[in-house]
């Protein structure tokens, strides 16, 4: 009897070790990487198999680069570069005959990082590449599409960017894809430039509420080249992330029905590139002299930003399909020096609808003059933009311009 109570303790301790070990692991599963999510790591360093771009190398945007984000390389002073090879070049020229040299295999690149660089080229159908992460296994998203980003290092070899001109594609196993772009609040300090830039893309930005994807077993993420690319990216990871920007509804959808539609007249709404540091070509003047309004003096002599934007929907779709015409866009201006300008509205996959503002619409003096082009006179058609999910409105200068922009909205003929 003895011995059977014994047996007894023993397995009840047994089953208590077992239970203490099950809830354990629960606890470790559940605070690991994002609510349990653990496969955050997307890309760091090529290997094996997961990274691909396309066959056909006139569409394959995509190889592999020496950069590593751990590098600041923008600090590498051009001048001094430059005047050590002019330095180098003066002792080895003439000194050496050298034989001329075959070179039959490529150059082994360390695969630090993504070297996406393309022009568009309309006779390929699809530009673009893929990453099947954590081993190409399903990945099940659908508990932390509320409360996680996609974050990666982005910088380009010279100049600056301001829109990352590629579309994000969620993949699933049966095929089905749901997209999202980057826009100027993602983009940590309003550009892309020399320096590692961190990107941010919400993974509540992407359309699975439109489009029919199986969250809880995705493949890859794939990235589509929608026009001229050239970006080095790295340390690509999902993040917790919370969005300051709020649903309005399911799809993200905001239907402008109103009239007129206040893009801006006082203060800078979802705006870009209006009083950006270390440049004034775009300046929001607001003082007692004038009403506010934009003041566009461009200089690329100083800086090469020619443009700006808004989002007047906080970048949530807008959708201006039933109302296009009905609808013109207005403005008021006053010009010191006119050139001619582009003004377009452009949707989430990075279709343009553009009209060129020109001086017979605008006259030739300092006094404030009205504009308004019915948006039916845009090449609606030609232009394949979707205006169920317009993105933003973009002005886009000359060198030399010189005005002042007011009152824009959009407003019923």
């Amino acid at each position: 009897m003895r011995n059977l109570f014994i047996l007894l303790l023993l397995s009840l301790s047994a089953c208590s070790n077992i239970t203490k070990l099950a809830l354990y692991d629960i606890e470790i599963e559940n605070t690991e990487g994002i609510n349990g999510f653990t496969s955050t790591e997307i890309f760091s360093k090529g290997g094996g198999d997961e990274v691909w771009g396309m066959d056909d190398e006139k569409c394959n945007p995509f190889s592999f680069s020496a950069y590593d984000a751990s590098v600041d390389y923008s600090k590498a002073s051009k001048k001094q570069s430059s005047e050590k090879t002019n330095e180098l070049e003066e002792k080895i020229k003439g000194k050496y005959t050298l034989p001329i040299v075959k070179v039959k295999d490529r150059r082994y690149v360390v695969k630090n990082s993504i070297h996406l660089k393309s022009s568009k080229k309309n006779s390929c159908e699809w530009i673009g590449m893929g990453i099947g992460w954590d081993g190409w296994q399903g990945k099940d998203i659908s508990y932390i599409m509320e409360d996680a980003a996609i974050e990666m290092l982005v910088r380009v070899e010279k100049g600056s960017i301001s829109n990352l001109p590629i579309v994000f594609i969620l993949e699933d196993y049966s095929e089905n894809q749901c997209y999202a772009t980057t826009n100027y609040l993602g983009i940590e300090g309003g550009e892309i430039t020399t320096k590692w830039t961190k990107v941010i893309v919400p993974l509540q930005s992407f359309s699975y509420n439109t489009n029919k994807i199986n969250l809880t077993n995705i493949k890859q993420l794939l990235m589509q080249c929608y026009d001229a690319t050239d970006v080095f990216i790295d340390n690509m990871k999902i993040i917790k992330y919370s969005n300051a920007y709020k649903k309005l509804e399911n799809n993200l959808t905001v239907f402008d029905s109103l009239s007129p539609v206040s893009i801006f007249q006082d203060s800078l709404v979802g705006n870009w590139g209006v009083n950006k540091n270390a440049c004034s070509n775009f300046k929001h003047i607001k003082d007692s002299v004038s009403s506010p309004h934009i003041n566009i003096k461009i200089d690329t002599s100083f800086c090469n930003w020619k443009s700006f934007g808004f989002s007047w929907n906080n970048w949530k779709y807008t959708d201006i399909s039933t109302c296009i015409k009905e609808y013109s866009l207005s403005f008021s201006i006053s010009s010191q020096n006119f050139i001619p300008f582009n003004v377009y509205f452009e949707d989430y996959s990075g279709k343009k609808l553009s009209y060129l503002i020109t001086k017979s619409m605008v006259g030739d003096n300092n006094n404030w003059t009205g504009v308004s082009i019915p948006l039916y006179l845009f090449p609606i058609r030609k232009s394949e933009v979707n205006t169920k999910e317009i993105k933003q409105i973009v002005f886009e200068f000359e060198n030399k311009t010189n005005i002042k922009l007011d009152n824009i909205l959009l407003t019923k003929k």
